[in-house]
């Protein structure tokens, strides 16, 4: 009744041992990099939006001189 795994059962439960550690590693890295790349995307819209309120900014400026007289 005290049967021994065969090999192949080894070979089965090594390899899942393997995928459940690997799977939510691969998870955490992939989320890891997702807030990252997030995060220079955030910086770059900032940086887009003040670009774009400056122009707006010496626009109205220029608008303004030149109806004055």
């Amino acid at each position: 009744m005290n049967q021994k795994p065969s090999p192949m059962n080894k070979k089965k439960i090594y390899l899942l041992a393997a995928l459940g550690l690997f799977i939510p590693i691969f998870l955490i890295t992939m989320a890891f990099i997702a807030v990252k790349s997030d995060k220079k995307n955030q910086e770059k819209y900032k940086q887009q939006q003040a670009e774009i309120l400056k122009r707006i900014e010496e626009k109205a400026r220029d608008e303004q001189t030149k109806v004055q007289p």
